[in-house]
């Protein structure tokens, strides 16, 4: 991919924003932080900041900036990670001089007025990592690199999934080769506390599938305050169901708390394209990774019998 524009643009803006998608997992974190790391190590006069009000308890990230309009404005921004302009978490983006889009999604919604998308990349922070490993006039902290590593390891599910390629183990090892310690970032991401490992075995628990085949857990508001957990934290549970040779696909959902009927959910799939059937419903992704929302119990039932459609 040709990210001269990018390194232009870097160039010409004194102050850069840099947005991800609503509900952020760690590629939407780890390249937003990654991609501000590596600007404020390589460009120090210059203002960056990083977007968005919603957070995970997934892994540890920096708490996003809060800054005012007319900041916008004057800024470049990069928009990472995200499919469709109604899923930035901050919907500010617009007002920015000049937006950039970097994603790895299926472009099914340009925006921008600089449109940087490979979809044969699994996460954006391969892309990243590309991009940064072609600018030999810029250094790659240790800092920024652990962003990186866990944006690519999780986006790909451990290198499981099918858009896992030899270019990504590529990147994923010029990444590796700044120093970051692979076991340590292994066990912040993956081991879990008590309360994790409960929460866990509540779903286990709780699994329903579509003959077998496809995989699915329903959380209540209910059952999310007897767990202590936000909706959007107790999907990031939703790879407990992806370990099992039987299921094909796996969704997690979640009701919302100021309108009960409603859901949001995540979709899973090593080899089941996906993301189209997420834009049905209120959402995207790619192909192996979808989110949706505002799903009502039957819309939840029609998705998955499509979804055991694809089997």
């Amino acid at each position: 991919m040709n990210c001269d524009a990018l390194s232009i643009s870097i160039e010409q803006f004194d102050t850069i924003t840099v947005f991800r998608h609503e509900h952020p997992d760690c590629d939407a974190l780890g390249s937003q932080w990654g991609l501000c790391t590596w600007l404020k190590d390589n460009f120090p006069n210059k203002k960056i900041y990083a977007l968005g009000s919603e957070t995970t308890d997934q892994t540890a990230f920096p708490k996003s900036d809060e800054i005012r309009d007319d900041v916008i404005k004057s800024s470049l921004a990069i928009v990472l990670d995200t499919g469709n302009a109604e899923r930035i978490d901050d919907k500010r983006s617009p007002l920015a001089r000049k937006v950039i889009k970097i994603d790895h999604h299926p472009n099914i919604e340009p925006f921008g007025d600089v449109i940087l998308v490979d979809t044969k990349a699994a996460a954006v922070c391969e892309i990243l990592g590309e991009y940064f490993q072609s600018r030999k006039d810029c250094h790659l902290s240790l800092r920024a690199a652990e962003y990186l590593y866990e944006g690519l390891l999780t986006d790909t599910l451990c290198y499981a999934t099918s858009n896992t390629t030899p270019h990504t183990l590529a990147i994923g090892s010029y990444i590796a080769s700044q120093g970051i310690n692979i076991a340590e970032i292994n066990r912040r991401l993956f081991d879990q506390d008590q309360k994790a490992f409960r929460t866990a075995s509540y779903i286990r628990s709780h699994i329903q599938t579509v003959h077998g085949r496809v995989a699915y857990c329903i959380l209540s508001c209910e059952d999310l305050k007897q767990l202590d957990i936000s909706g959007s934290s107790a999907r990031n549970f939703i790879n407990e169901m992806g370990h099992v040779k039987e299921f094909a696909a796996w969704c997690m959902f979640t009701q919302h708390d100021d309108q009960g009927d409603l859901y949001d959910g995540s979709l899973r799939s090593k080899t089941i394209c996906l993301n189209d059937l997420a834009g049905q419903y209120h959402g995207g992704g790619h192909p192996n990774a979808s989110g949706v929302k505002d799903l009502d119990e039957k819309m939840i039932n029609t998705l998955l019998t499509s979804i055991y459609s694809r089997v």
